[in-house]
């Protein structure tokens, strides 16, 4: 960074293209079962803390035993109760490391598994340096991180904030793609053209600030106050997280004590996340450069103050990245080979912090563990960013940090309204969900994410749930999309404990059919009466999905999760639509497919009624299940002309209990 223009990271998060604020992560995550309601009370866990052993030379240690090391929790000796070993030889191939544990303690503890964030500094760079820190993440990803490894993306610039690409993850590939879509135009005070055109944002486009912050805040000021509480959030993530850093350093005046204490709190607050900052210089050398002033922190020297008070190693000389191979190899070293250590602790829900000191009986050895934890505290404590973190540790995580949600059912149909091709996500809240959050502090969020999980629409409301017990209650979000596949997720969330139930669906926007019959996501139909719908776009009961998917509501409610065995029959609402000639309305036939083994079953179809509202043909049909055994089918629609030519189709999930 240059002098004029001291730090800026941060002023705030942003994600792209959304209309409130959220941090994007990857997704697969499978249907959990029904936990117990979160409890603030003391109970006996188990603590995880990783130890990286190095010799006088800086070499990893590998041969170490349980028995030779000692750990304190503020102050106290504790019990070692577990112990792993994860090795590998130094400059092997990736394999997976070794691994030795004691006899299990029946304490619950998450599994620890290796973590990065690579962090793209594009304020803080040129162009030349811009690139060669990507193409060093991209090495990095190819070459030095295994299948387990979990990986994600930052970048920041002043104006475009701290944006999260796409967060920790095993998909490695998706990883990659991040990092390589950055954009932006590096080095300016201003953010230039934003930090990148793809990413998610935390804070909300209407404040554009998390916290209150004063237009005539310094750039530095911003920086330390952003990176700090993303430094707490990052402390609700079990296990070491791996900062990988690009950046050509910044600079302060050290005669400014008050700067200096900022900026290393800062720092130390990384480090009590277990977050190690490794800073890599982007800059090449520049034969005509003057340097910082010596009075000051500035390039070289920031990068290594920060490195160093956080944990982490600093590779701070300009003209790192020509050697970035060698780099990358010892950063796999220090963080493949490591011990973790496994002490029974009294959590309490105060989010105090425990300092953690690690000690080796004899020799002399280099000891790199976590400075502490934090107790975890209510999460109606929880800062804005945290929560955000939260809720997308819920939607994409893989393995959620946060107690595994209640899960209900929805289903994600593609349709098209006055020419727009649209998605809606509609959920049914069952009793279970309803009476678990009924009278609660609550919000119901719609988020949808596209391939490169970038967030393209979110919404949400605060509904009273106790309004409805006894009844069925429907909620529902549309949004209009570009044709691709995307990924859907509705959550209610207890805004005091945390507490949530979550349903997830993947739909498919076809393009336009240039001329022909195009048909439509069915929806399935039962009759029942005594339910409510509530649409997370309006607060009216009526929605513009519903003159599609036209029916009537004191006869029947959509079908969303499973269909009780020996039910007689079901309805679809099919729509569809014509482009191009004319011809006569088509017939429809339905095929059930068997998931499991793909046998295809031919189910009898009758049309009850037919109408047409903006130029979609809407199709009332009645479907016999009486016979279907118990399984998991797709249920076929086919549009078929008089001569029984197909003509379109369209498809829905089915399952029988």
């Amino acid at each position: 960074m240059k002098s004029g223009r001291n730090v800026g990271v941060g002023l705030f998060i942003i994600f792209s293209g959304v209309s409130s604020g959220l941090i994007n992560y990857a997704f697969a995550q499978e249907a959990a079962q029904l936990k117990k309601p979160l409890q603030h009370e003391v109970a006996v866990t188990l603590k995880l803390v990783q130890v990286y052993v190095t010799d006088k030379n800086g070499k990893p240690v590998t041969n170490l035993d349980k028995s030779e090391f000692r750990v304190f929790d503020n102050g106290k000796l504790q019990t070692i109760t577990e112990f792993e070993r994860h090795m590998a030889p130094s400059g092997a191939e990736l394999q997976p490391s070794e691994k030795t544990a004691l006899a299990p303690t029946g304490l619950a503890a998450p599994r620890i598994s290796r973590k990065f964030f690579v962090l793209i500094d594009m304020d803080a760079n040129d162009l030349e340096g811009l690139n060669k820190s990507k193409a060093a993440a991209v090495k990095f990803v190819d070459n030095q991180i295994l299948p387990s490894d979990e990986i994600g993306v930052f970048s920041y610039s002043f104006m475009g904030g701290l944006i999260l690409h796409t967060y920790l993850t095993t998909d490695h590939a998706k990883v990659r793609g991040a990092v390589q879509r950055i954009r932006g135009i590096p080095g300016k005070k201003s953010g230039g053209t934003g930090a990148a055109n793809s990413g998610t944002v935390v804070t909300r486009p209407e404040s554009m600030t998390i916290v209150s912050l004063q237009t005539s805040a310094s750039p530095f000021r911003v920086f330390t106050d952003r990176m700090t509480a993303l430094a707490k959030a990052l402390a609700q993530v079990p296990g070491y997280k791996n900062i990988l850093y690009f950046s050509q350093g910044g600079y302060i005046d050290n005669r400014d004590g008050d700067s200096v204490r900022r900026l290393e709190d800062m720092s130390r607050e990384f480090g009590a996340a277990n977050a190690p900052l490794y800073t890599i210089n982007s800059k090449t050398p520049d034969p005509f450069s003057m340097g910082a002033p010596k009075a000051g922190l500035g390039g070289e020297s920031f990068l290594g103050f920060i490195a160093e008070k956080s944990g982490g190693k600093a590779y701070k000389e300009e003209g790192s990245l020509s050697h970035f191979a060698d780099i990358s190899r010892e950063i796999q070293d220090l963080t493949r080979n490591y011990y973790v250590l496994g002490f029974p602790v009294r959590g309490s829900w105060d989010g105090k912090f425990h300092k953690i000191k690690v000690e080796m009986r004899s020799g002399d050895y280099r000891i790199q563990a976590q400075s502490g934890y934090y107790n975890p505290k209510p999460f109606k404590d929880f800062s804005d960013l945290e929560k955000e973190l939260h809720l997308f540790d819920l939607a994409l995580v893989e393995k959620p940090a946060a107690q595994a949600p209640l899960m209900f059912a929805m289903r994600a149909l593609h349709f098209v309204n006055k020419e727009d091709a649209r998605v809606l996500m509609l959920s049914n809240l069952p009793a279970e969900v309803i009476d678990r959050f009924a009278g609660k502090n609550i919000e119901v969020v719609s988020l949808i994410f596209d391939e490169q999980d970038n967030p393209v629409e979110r919404k949400q409301i605060k509904p009273d749930l106790a309004k409805h017990r006894g009844t069925d209650a429907f909620y529902s979000s549309e949004v209009a999309l570009k044709p691709g596949a995307y990924r859907c997720r509705i959550i209610v969330r207890d805004l005091d404990t945390g507490e949530s139930a979550m349903a997830y669906a993947r739909v498919n926007v076809p393009a336009k059919v240039d001329a022909g019959w195009s048909v439509y996501s069915p929806l399935l139909l039962i009759s029942k009466n005594n339910f409510i719908y509530r649409d997370l776009g309006t607060k009216k009961d009526t929605a513009p999905w519903m003159d599609c998917y036209s029916y009537d509501r004191s006869l029947y409610a959509p079908l969303i999760g499973e269909l009780p065995q020996g039910t007689s029959k079901i309805y679809a609402v099919i729509p569809a639509s014509l482009s191009g000639t004319s011809t006569a309305p088509p017939a429809f036939s339905a095929i059930l497919v068997e998931s499991s083994t793909g046998k295809q079953t031919r189910i009898l179809l009758s049309v009850l009624n037919q109408s047409r509202k903006n130029g979609i043909e809407i199709h009332l049909a009645e479907i016999t299940t009486e016979a279907v055994p118990v399984g998991k089918y797709l249920l076929y629609f086919y549009a078929e002309d008089s001569a029984a030519k197909p003509l379109g189709h369209a498809q829905t999930s089915l399952t029988i209990k």
